[in-house]
């Protein structure tokens, strides 16, 4: 049954591929309101109106395999992913709440959640799934680094508008919860670069270093100019 919930998902998948529905967070409001499947866990709905839109087939293969419950959504989750990147909102968010439906205390689940809405710059909602991840998983290192990830981009927008002390807080945040996932995957070399970023920014000039460092021994990218001038600048070793 596990196979078939796959082959009936991916068949789902390429149908609808050239139908790709990427939308602002306007239009999604708009749409959602008219089908509780774009909203995440269905609106939290109740049991009649959530079966009235959960696809048949699979809602039974779910059913049919809650031994396999986390298997089975995290499945669906990458499945969700993948129509992420090909700019498929609406399929994404099918995929993510029939993760949902196959296993509700899935953090993947809510990373997708947080991830669905930062891929239309909505911070508030991302920071409220990711939020509830890390809350069901406190080890969970991806959770940390998206949600840091958000954070930072938080930040940027808070220095274009001149704010600078909600920018250095969300900077803040983002260097623990950087830190944090950094215990469980310190060899992750997007992780790594965030933190010589933020430490760089902060002028913590030790760590800022230590990062740089790391980094280059990695060579998995070049440290850009503007934080590289930085370092050199305000932390001379």
């Amino acid at each position: 049954m596990l196979t078939r919930l796959f082959s009936l998902s991916l068949l789902l998948l390429s149908s609808v591929a050239s139908q790709a529905q990427l939308l602002s967070f306007e239009e999604w409001q708009i749409k959602s309101d008219e089908d509780l499947r774009l909203q995440p866990r269905y609106g939290d709905r109740g049991a009649s109106e959530m079966n009235a839109v959960i696809d048949e087939d699979v809602f039974v293969a779910i059913m049919n395999n809650r031994n396999r419950q986390r298997a089975i959504s995290d499945s669906l989750v990458a499945l969700g992913f993948e129509r992420l990147k090909k700019n498929d909102h609406v399929k994404a968010m099918t995929r993510f709440n029939e993760a949902w439906l196959a296993m509700p205390i899935n953090p993947e689940v809510h990373r997708a959640f947080g991830k669905f809405f930062r891929s239309m710059k909505r911070p508030i909602e991302a920071h409220e799934y990711y939020e509830a991840g890390i809350a069901l998983d406190t080890t969970n290192a991806p959770l940390m680094k998206e949600h840091g990830q958000v954070y930072m981009e938080e930040r940027y927008y808070y220095q274009q508008e001149g704010r600078s002390k909600p920018a250095d807080a969300a900077l803040l945040k983002a260097i623990d919860l950087f830190t944090r996932a950094y215990r469980r995957m310190g060899k992750d070399p997007e992780l790594t670069y965030d933190l010589f970023v933020c430490h760089t920014l902060n002028l913590n000039c030790p760590k800022a270093w230590e990062f740089h460092d790391k980094v280059v021994e990695m060579g998995a990218r070049t440290v850009e100019d503007m934080y590289l001038l930085r370092l050199k600048q305000y932390c001379v070793r």
